[in-house]
């Protein structure tokens, strides 16, 4: 009995012995203790305090990611480690989930690294005049003493009209289906960054200076002009040495083909509704350019489709002009001609009463429209007294020896108009022609004044008009040039 008492006092002790020792880490049984219950046995936990039970040890240091203050060994702690398990990355600033390391666009801000001149910074990307300040805090980005809020280029230090223009011109032709449900082929002249170009030889036919398909410079906003060529053998681009200008000094031009009514598309039979459709082509295109600036392509935000846009035209483009701006064909003076045998008259009131049977005269005025200029303008032989109703501001040319729109005709047409909206200019001992340089090689301009320097005289006094329209800061300072071949009546 004492033996058997003996016997279970040993084994107690025992058992209280190894339990102890458990405890305290040592004896066999320590082989079987799990201390944070995850399913290892802390002898071979890699975080045996820490549930741990996949033993996830991304860095491989022997203390597993759950009790790692930095698991991917990179020497930034998992708690200021934005990739904790990437020790390439550490950091994502515009928290995309693309690390800093290989994101090419640090801020988030739609601008690349490399051409954002402060790429952590998401309300900055640019320096324009390279003063320190970021353009949407600088409140002259291009440092010309001028405002951003009344610069008419904030990104372009103002400068001198009468040289050739800060500019480079970028051109292409598009194609679009019009309110008339026609194809009609644009010319688009326009701002490009490019620093070189091919330069354009305009439908394989006559050479430009702007560069052909060059990349549309966006960064600022331009005010419009809509060109209208020459009835039977104008086309879009016949006076590119204007409209090529324009777009040097800040403008966004564009020019369309009229159809049935150009140099490789015309029949004379179908005149006398081309010459209603005319404007509506103009009025057209300056829509499709507005979506153009509201879409997502390559003109998006080129405009400010609220501003509307300049008409300018030579000839039957000058007629164009002037209806676009007011003008209206009184059907009554149609009627009359109609009743004296002219076809042509009878042909276009038939086709406009035919939609418009009540109406009196026919207006295809664009109420956008704020400014004109007429080259040589034509009457189509429809525009008479209602050529009074043109209301905005109109410059026109012209010159004494045109046999085509002679200086009577188109001294008529002024005649008509608001003597206080219409600036005229006469040129001495020039022809038709010398506003669509194209035509002077094909007809001839011999014996005439110099017609390089009509265009320059022509395109600076469109500017200069257009500016003052637009009231560009200093342009009231500009005279409409002078020179013994140009006289203002």
């Amino acid at each position: 009995m004492e033996t058997h008492r003996t016997q279970i006092g040993i084994a107690v002790g025992i058992v209280l012995v190894l339990v102890i020792a458990t405890f305290i880490g040592i004896g066999p049984t320590a082989l079987l203790v799990d201390s944070d219950l995850d399913g290892v046995y802390d002898w071979s936990d890699n975080c045996a305090a820490v549930s741990n039970e996949e033993q996830a040890d991304q860095d491989e240091d022997g203390d597993g990611d759950a009790c790692d203050g930095d698991d991917d060994d990179d020497g930034v702690a998992d708690d200021d480690d934005a990739f904790p398990l990437d020790p390439e990355e550490s950091t994502d600033l515009d928290r995309d989930g693309i690390g800093d390391n290989v994101d090419d666009d640090l801020d988030g801000d739609g601008v690349l690294n490399g051409p954002d001149e402060y790429p952590m910074d998401a309300t900055e990307q640019f320096d324009t005049d390279g003063d320190g300040t970021g353009d949407n805090a600088d409140g002259d980005d291009d440092a010309d003493g001028l405002d951003d809020a009344f610069d008419p280029f904030p990104l372009t230090p103002a400068w001198n009209l009468s040289d050739e223009g800060p500019y480079k011109v970028g051109t292409q032709s598009f194609q679009f289906i019009s309110s008339t449900d026609i194809e009609i082929t644009v010319q688009v002249w326009y701002p490009t960054s490019d620093e070189s170009g091919e330069d354009i030889i305009y439908d394989n036919t006559y050479p430009g200076e702007a560069w052909e398909r060059a990349n549309v410079d966006c960064s600022e906003t331009h005010p419009v002009a809509l060109y209208s060529h020459g009835t039977a053998s104008g086309m879009r681009w016949m006076s590119g040495f204007l409209t090529e200008h324009l777009v040097r000094n800040g403008f966004i031009v564009l020019a369309p083909d009229h159809e049935d009514d150009n140099l490789f598309d015309f029949d004379d039979e179908l005149l006398p509704y081309t010459l209603l459709r005319r404007p509506i082509d103009i009025r057209d295109s300056f829509d499709w350019m507005v979506a153009q600036s509201e879409g997502e392509g390559d003109f998006s935000g080129c405009i400010e489709p609220d501003d509307g846009y300049a008409v300018m035209g030579h000839s039957g483009g000058g007629y164009t002009s002037l209806m676009a701006s007011g003008a209206t064909i009184i059907i009554d003076d149609l009627s009359e001609l109609c009743d004296e045998g002219y076809d042509y008259h009878c042909d276009m009131r038939d086709h406009w009463l035919a939609t418009h049977p009540d109406d009196t005269e026919i207006s295809l005025a664009d109420d956008r429209v704020w400014g004109t200029v007429g080259l040589a303008p034509w009457t189509g032989f429809v525009l008479e007294d209602g050529v009074a109703n043109v209301d905005n501001p109109i410059l026109v040319l012209t010159g004494d020896d045109d046999l085509t729109t002679n200086l009577s005709m188109v001294s008529g047409i002024v005649g008509d108009l608001d003597e206080n909206l219409t600036t005229f200019g006469v040129f001495a001992n020039i022809g038709h022609y010398h506003f669509a340089p194209i035509g002077c090689e094909f007809y001839g301009c011999e014996n005439q004044t110099d017609i390089g320097l009509v265009t320059n005289l022509t395109r600076e006094a469109a500017l200069i008009f257009l500016a003052q329209l637009l009231d560009w800061p200093g342009a009231d300072a500009y005279a409409l040039p002078e020179d013994e071949v140009l006289t203002w009546q």
